[in-house]
């Protein structure tokens, strides 16, 4: 077999300077192993490339896990911030937060009316920004699904005033126009009760063994809790606890002291002063007359004389009337000024403040009359008892009276 031509001279190339490979055997050709060049395996290369895959994929996994993140705080956001604040309010709500309840006991009973929409997060609510505990009571100005700060806001205030009934009693009122005005005013009050507790009820000023409260109703406006106004007892209580105030303001339990001296020898007791206060009340029309005729009724009193006071009169005859005749003034009773010597047995209505304050602070004077002068009310007072029938003749003839 001839010999086979060098494949390095037939390509023009060097063969290299590295010992050749035994030729390998191929059938009845032999070949040089280095005759054609072979890319050889680098396991570093293949290396490299798959980490490069696996760094992309884990980039795309984190990106995806971030993005989940993402919309999962954004959507909690937005459901906090719908907890909140839930939009516009609707319907008004009453609200009671009875006593001893915690906060947490508020969050749960509001989520019960509607007024938020969760407890928890209304919990959560104020130990950020700070709130509670609540006081007890009942609460306007909630509406259902109201933000938890106007909640908050509302709650802070604390409990709305009690819802509560007016009652005015004026000035000079007899005891038994007071009833009808409590019965009116209140219509749940039953009559029967009502007379029992008057005549079970007894003011420290009240003397002994009476059952008349005639001057113990204080006048004045009252604000009657709604609980109350159908309780008789409560209602009283709360006008003579109106007098007690006021007469200790005044130093009514202290007349005797405060008037040692205005009746002569005579001795005024507390509750005298309050008959005089009566008188004052019924007679005096303006504010400046108001201790003139304190001191009228104090002279007469120490002279012995009948005060000759009409209002007195009225009383007696249980009539509002604008004039008395004859037969008015011969009635027969304790009332009777005109008749009778001295103060009445009681008070002849529930006197004011200002009445009360005359009767303790009369005026220095002489006077032993008075006489209506002018439209006004005022009084002319006088200590000649003819000058008062002048003053009687002259107010009639212009029509005073």
């Amino acid at each position: 077999m001839p010999d086979l031509p060098d494949p390095f001279e037939l390509l023009g190339l060097e063969p290299e300077s590295t010992p050749a490979v035994p030729a390998q055997q191929t059938g009845p050709v032999t070949f040089s192993a280095d005759a054609v060049p072979v890319t050889q395996f680098d396991p570093s290369t293949v290396a490299a490339a798959g980490g490069s895959g696996r760094s992309a994929g884990r980039r795309k996994v984190l990106l995806a896990v971030l993005a989940v993140i993402v919309v999962s705080c954004v959507g909690a956001g937005l459901w906090v911030r719908s907890q909140l604040d839930p939009g516009s309010p609707g319907e008004a709500v009453a609200f009671t937060i009875p006593k001893g309840s915690t906060s947490a006991d508020v969050a749960s009973s509001l989520e019960k009316e509607g007024i938020i929409t969760n407890a928890t997060v209304f919990g959560w609510y104020l130990k950020v920004n700070g709130g509670g505990p609540f006081q007890a009571g009942e609460y306007d100005g909630l509406y259902l699904h109201s933000s938890m700060s106007a909640v908050v806001n509302v709650l802070e205030k604390g409990p709305a005033p009690p819802k509560t009934v007016s009652f005015l009693v004026r000035e000079g009122l007899w005891v038994s126009e007071t009833r009808a005005l409590i019965l009116e005013s209140f219509p749940t009050i039953d009559p029967a009760t009502l007379d029992q507790v008057m005549g079970s009820t007894h003011p420290t000023l009240q003397p002994t063994g009476s059952t008349n409260l005639e001057g113990f109703l204080f006048p004045a406006k009252y604000e009657v809790a709604q609980a109350d106004v159908g309780n008789a007892q409560k209602v009283i209580d709360q006008m003579i606890s109106a007098f007690d105030r006021v007469s200790a303001t005044e130093g009514l339990p202290d007349a005797s002291t405060k008037l040692a001296g205005a009746a002569g020898k005579l001795t005024v007791t507390p509750y005298q002063a309050l008959i005089v206060a009566s008188l004052i009340e019924s007679e005096a029309k303006v504010a400046e007359d108001r201790p003139k005729i304190a001191r009228v009724i104090y002279n007469r009193m120490a002279r012995g004389e009948m005060l000759g006071i009409d209002a007195s009169v009225l009383y007696a005859l249980q009539k509002r009337k604008t004039s008395l005749t004859n037969s008015d003034l011969r009635v027969d009773s304790p009332y009777n000024t005109r008749l009778k010597n001295g103060l009445p047995p009681t008070p002849i209505n529930s006197p004011g403040q200002d009445s009360i304050h005359a009767a303790l602070n009369p005026a220095p004077g002489d006077w032993l009359y008075y006489v209506l002068t002018d439209k006004d009310g005022r009084h002319y007072f006088t200590k000649s008892a003819s000058d008062f029938q002048r003053a009687v003749n002259d107010a009639k003839a212009r029509g005073i009276f």
